[in-house]
């Protein structure tokens, strides 16, 4: 993934996590997309095997303040699969799966092994189930589009078909996709999430994250700056691209429902500008570092920029509503 679309305020300005939870939650409350505007953050933790995990929401997405929790569910079943998913819609309208990137029939992805994704399944006709999804991007290979439509209970299962050995940064936005830690169900299982009665909140992020623009983006700043001598961390380029998706988003919605004066909307606007600018500076960077010509300038330069722009919008969103970094 590549380019944010900042001048979208609704579930497509989203993550491929995030775009189809917002627009399950947006059904129970319409309010909801305003909510994970709000409550958008950047906390980052590094991890000695060179890895990289990243929240992203502030108020875990899963707690529905009036309507309880949304609970990993799973099985290794397909048969089990079908009956579950068809109760869930009976109760409740529509379900959340995880499906792979890899399966979706209407996606333009052509090159890799595919990555998590979620998808919306808010029909039921005989064997069929009709799907939405909303996560729109410029990708590699072109521009993927939204998808709503029926499909067959095979093309279900094989959407939703489990990948057996998931890479660690595949592991790492799982576990962290509604913006606290929560254990996976087991590898090797069909998941999805189910509305149960809500817990008692006990979720949430360790002293040893790094949160807020000036912590958490100088942390990232340090990291992607030595690419060269470590490559790998290329793979966790998406979390930039999302991190930058959720911020321009924020900035986009706080524009058009609060319209603030012309003054603090440049400041806005210079910060989602920043966060656009970030995927394609740090793409720019692993690629020159994989040719032998590392860039550590270049992405300092960007993150220095960014956390700028970032302090002196931040010293305004409380002002709007809009949390700011503590």
């Amino acid at each position: 993934m590549t380019t944010a679309t900042g001048t979208l305020t609704g579930p497509r300005a989203l993550s491929c996590y995030t775009a189809n939870l917002a627009a399950y939650l947006e059904h129970r409350d319409p309010g909801s997309l305003d909510t994970i505007a709000r409550t958008v953050h950047l906390a980052v933790r590094t991890l000695p095997d060179d890895a990289l995990a990243v929240s992203h929401h502030a108020e875990p997405l899963h707690r529905l303040p009036r309507d309880g929790e949304l609970r990993h569910a799973c099985t290794r079943s397909p048969m089990t699969l079908l009956r579950e998913l068809d109760e869930e819609l009976e109760r409740h309208g529509r379900i959340v799966v995880f499906a792979s990137s890899a399966t979706l029939p209407w996606s333009i992805a052509r090159s890799g092994r595919g990555a998590p994704h979620l998808l919306l399944v808010d029909g039921h006709d005989g064997e069929r189930r009709h799907v939405v999804d909303e996560f729109s991007a410029q990708l590699p290979d072109g521009r993927q589009e939204p998808f709503a439509g029926w499909i067959d209970d095979d093309a279900l299962i094989a959407v939703m078909r489990p990948d057996p050995a998931p890479p660690r940064e595949h592991a790492l936005r799982d576990e962290h996709a509604f913006g606290v830690p929560l254990p996976r169900p087991p590898v090797g299982t069909y998941r999805w999430l189910s509305l149960g009665a809500g817990g008692v909140p006990g979720e949430s992020l360790s002293e040893h994250w790094r949160v807020g623009a000036e912590s958490a983006l100088t942390t990232l700043r340090d990291f992607w700056s030595e690419l060269a001598e470590h490559p790998g961390r290329a793979r966790f380029l998406d979390d930039m691209w999302a991190a930058s998706q959720h911020h321009t988003f924020r900035y986009a919605r706080l524009l058009r429902v609060e319209q603030p004066g012309d003054e603090d909307a440049a400041v806005f606007r210079t910060a989602a500008s920043a966060w656009t600018d970030l995927p394609m500076a740090l793409h720019f960077a692993a690629r020159s570092a994989a040719r032998g010509r590392a860039r550590p300038a270049v992405v300092t330069t960007t993150f220095d920029h960014l956390i700028a722009a970032e302090l002196a919008a931040q010293r305004l969103l409380d002002g709007y509503g809009y949390r700011s970094a503590p």
